[in-house]
């Protein structure tokens, strides 16, 4: 199964490492599906979502470009929320984010642990996502990223993206 995952490029900029999780216990809380004391792996089933979730950031007028990574995951791979008998809270959409919504990494990362030692344990969990109510986005486990092949696949000039007038 092919994921993706985006960056935000500025001048003086860090690389790129598509498999590289520690933004994720960033910020004030954390993001929308975890804290500060759970790193995940954000991406999104389909490309544009993942430059989407990039886009709609604050700092627009700073980003150079934007980066797209593919991320290959083994085959049936990703559960759904409920596979795990996990449930959304009733404001898991909210903006700014709730924090009743930042514990849905941490119950599928202890649901994979809780599973019996031969049992198959999925990679990624499968999640709403706030932009589209069509697509998905994946949560990885990082711990597992050795079974992820990850390649920079896209560069978007976000110059063109960000012009309005002719």
């Amino acid at each position: 199964m092919r994921v993706y995952r985006a960056r935000a490029w500025r001048p003086r900029s860090r690389a790129f490492e598509p498999l590289e999780s520690s933004g994720s216990i960033s910020g004030p809380r954390g993001w929308r599906f975890n804290d500060l004391a759970t790193e995940i792996l954000y991406t999104a089933e389909v490309e544009a979502l993942a430059v989407l979730e990039v886009a709609i950031r604050p700092g627009l007028e700073t980003i150079d470009q934007i980066l797209v990574a593919t991320i290959d995951i083994p085959d049936d791979s990703v559960v759904n929320l409920a596979d795990l008998k996990i449930t959304l809270s009733s404001n898991w959409n909210a903006r700014p984010v709730s924090d009743d919504s930042r514990t849905i990494a941490r119950e599928f990362l202890d649901g994979m642990s809780r599973l019996p030692a031969r049992a198959k344990k999925p990679v990624g969990l499968r999640v709403p996502s706030v932009l589209s109510g069509s697509d998905f986005n994946v949560l990885l486990d990082p711990a597992r990223k050795s079974e992820y092949q990850a390649t920079i696949t896209s560069r978007i000039p976000f110059g063109k993206l960000r012009k309005t007038g002719s």
